[in-house]
Protein backbone atom coordinates (compact mmCIF):
# COMPACT_ATOMS: atom_id res chain seq x y z
CA UNK A 1 0.00 0.00 0.00
CA UNK A 2 1.35 3.51 -0.73
CA UNK A 3 0.57 5.82 1.41
CA UNK A 4 1.37 10.00 0.83
CA UNK A 5 0.42 12.64 3.42
CA UNK A 6 -0.33 15.86 1.73
CA UNK A 7 -1.46 17.67 4.50
CA UNK A 8 1.20 20.31 4.61
CA UNK A 9 1.66 20.61 0.78
CA UNK A 10 -1.45 22.76 1.02
CA UNK A 11 -0.32 25.08 3.57
CA UNK A 12 3.23 25.50 1.93
CA UNK A 13 1.55 26.06 -1.44
CA UNK A 14 -0.86 28.66 0.06
CA UNK A 15 2.38 30.46 1.75
CA UNK A 16 4.18 30.69 -1.57
CA UNK A 17 1.64 32.31 -3.30
CA UNK A 18 0.14 34.60 -0.80
CA UNK A 19 2.35 37.04 -2.73
CA UNK A 20 1.46 36.30 -6.40
CA UNK A 21 -0.89 38.07 -8.42
CA UNK A 22 -1.16 41.66 -10.16
CA UNK A 23 1.00 44.45 -8.36
CA UNK A 24 -0.85 47.36 -7.17
CA UNK A 25 -0.54 50.69 -8.88
CA UNK A 26 0.93 49.34 -12.12
CA UNK A 27 -1.43 51.04 -14.25
CA UNK A 28 -3.70 48.27 -15.20
CA UNK A 29 -7.02 48.00 -13.53
CA UNK A 30 -8.09 44.58 -13.13
CA UNK A 31 -11.63 43.72 -13.64
CA UNK A 32 -13.33 40.37 -12.71
CA UNK A 33 -16.35 39.04 -13.21
CA UNK A 34 -19.68 40.90 -12.30
CA UNK A 35 -21.01 40.21 -9.11
CA UNK A 36 -24.16 37.33 -9.40
CA UNK A 37 -27.00 37.08 -7.00
CA UNK A 38 -25.88 33.54 -5.92
CA UNK A 39 -23.76 32.50 -3.25
CA UNK A 40 -20.97 31.56 -5.96
CA UNK A 41 -20.69 28.23 -4.83
CA UNK A 42 -22.49 25.30 -6.65
CA UNK A 43 -25.52 23.38 -4.90
CA UNK A 44 -24.08 19.82 -3.12
CA UNK A 45 -26.52 17.00 -4.08
CA UNK A 46 -29.76 15.98 -2.19
CA UNK A 47 -29.73 12.94 -3.12
CA UNK A 48 -27.28 9.68 -3.97
CA UNK A 49 -25.93 10.12 -7.96
CA UNK A 50 -25.32 6.45 -9.94
CA UNK A 51 -24.10 6.93 -13.07
CA UNK A 52 -22.16 5.03 -15.69
CA UNK A 53 -18.92 7.33 -13.87
CA UNK A 54 -19.59 8.01 -10.71
CA UNK A 55 -21.28 7.24 -7.93
CA UNK A 56 -21.89 9.79 -5.33
CA UNK A 57 -23.59 9.11 -2.07
CA UNK A 58 -24.88 11.78 0.10
CA UNK A 59 -27.30 9.97 2.41
CA UNK A 60 -26.75 9.84 5.11
CA UNK A 61 -26.70 6.04 7.09
CA UNK A 62 -26.74 4.62 3.68
CA UNK A 63 -26.47 0.84 3.01
CA UNK A 64 -25.16 -0.06 -0.52
CA UNK A 65 -23.73 -2.89 -1.95
CA UNK A 66 -23.29 -2.83 -5.73
CA UNK A 67 -20.75 -3.66 -8.36
CA UNK A 68 -18.06 -0.48 -8.94
CA UNK A 69 -17.75 -0.95 -12.55
CA UNK A 70 -14.69 1.05 -12.39
CA UNK A 71 -16.53 4.03 -11.41
CA UNK A 72 -15.18 6.90 -9.28
CA UNK A 73 -16.71 6.77 -6.07
CA UNK A 74 -17.15 9.83 -3.15
CA UNK A 75 -18.98 9.19 0.08
CA UNK A 76 -19.83 12.41 1.77
CA UNK A 77 -22.68 10.99 3.91
CA UNK A 78 -22.46 10.15 7.51
CA UNK A 79 -22.27 6.78 9.00
CA UNK A 80 -22.47 4.75 5.65
CA UNK A 81 -22.01 1.16 4.59
CA UNK A 82 -20.77 0.70 1.26
CA UNK A 83 -19.31 -2.32 -0.49
CA UNK A 84 -18.68 -2.58 -3.68
CA UNK A 85 -17.50 -5.46 -5.51
CA UNK A 86 -15.23 -5.44 -8.08
CA UNK A 87 -12.53 -2.53 -9.42
CA UNK A 88 -12.77 1.46 -8.90
CA UNK A 89 -10.81 3.90 -10.05
CA UNK A 90 -11.23 6.15 -7.41
CA UNK A 91 -12.64 5.69 -3.55
CA UNK A 92 -12.89 9.03 -1.92
CA UNK A 93 -14.56 9.29 1.84
CA UNK A 94 -15.39 12.58 2.83
CA UNK A 95 -18.24 11.74 5.30
CA UNK A 96 -18.29 10.61 9.10
CA UNK A 97 -18.33 7.43 10.53
CA UNK A 98 -18.21 5.86 7.44
CA UNK A 99 -16.90 2.10 6.02
CA UNK A 100 -16.63 1.81 2.35
CA UNK A 101 -15.60 -1.75 1.13
CA UNK A 102 -14.16 -2.53 -2.51
CA UNK A 103 -12.89 -5.15 -4.22
CA UNK A 104 -9.76 -3.18 -5.29
CA UNK A 105 -8.65 0.37 -6.23
CA UNK A 106 -6.50 2.44 -7.83
CA UNK A 107 -6.60 5.17 -5.39
CA UNK A 108 -7.73 5.88 -2.06
CA UNK A 109 -8.70 9.18 -0.56
CA UNK A 110 -9.69 9.76 3.14
CA UNK A 111 -10.41 13.62 4.14
CA UNK A 112 -13.28 12.52 6.30
CA UNK A 113 -13.47 12.08 10.02
CA UNK A 114 -13.69 8.21 11.93
CA UNK A 115 -13.72 6.46 8.24
CA UNK A 116 -12.99 3.23 7.16
CA UNK A 117 -11.99 2.15 3.93
CA UNK A 118 -10.52 -1.77 3.06
CA UNK A 119 -9.75 -3.22 -0.09
CA UNK A 120 -10.16 -6.69 -0.89
CA UNK A 121 -6.56 -6.89 -3.25
CA UNK A 122 -4.19 -4.81 -5.03
CA UNK A 123 -2.46 -1.91 -3.97
CA UNK A 124 -3.81 1.52 -3.97
CA UNK A 125 -2.33 4.56 -3.90
CA UNK A 126 -3.28 5.96 -0.58
CA UNK A 127 -3.70 9.63 0.65
CA UNK A 128 -4.80 9.95 4.02
CA UNK A 129 -5.80 13.33 4.83
CA UNK A 130 -8.57 12.62 7.32
CA UNK A 131 -8.77 12.42 11.48
CA UNK A 132 -9.17 9.13 12.85
CA UNK A 133 -9.47 7.41 9.53
CA UNK A 134 -7.89 4.00 8.25
CA UNK A 135 -7.36 1.60 5.11
CA UNK A 136 -6.53 -1.52 5.36
CA UNK A 137 -6.64 -4.63 3.65
CA UNK A 138 -9.56 -7.06 3.73
CA UNK A 139 -13.41 -6.50 4.10
CA UNK A 140 -16.54 -8.24 2.55
CA UNK A 141 -16.21 -7.36 -1.44
CA UNK A 142 -15.41 -9.46 -3.99
CA UNK A 143 -12.83 -8.93 -6.14
CA UNK A 144 -15.19 -9.77 -9.30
Amino acid sequence: MKVRLAAGSTVLLGTLLAGCGPAHGGGEEVVGPAPSSGTGTAAAPRENVDTDDLLLVVDDGARIHEECRDREVVVAADDAVVVLDGACSLVRATGRGTTVEVGSADKIVLVGVDNTVSFASGDPEVINQGRNTTVVEGGAAAVS
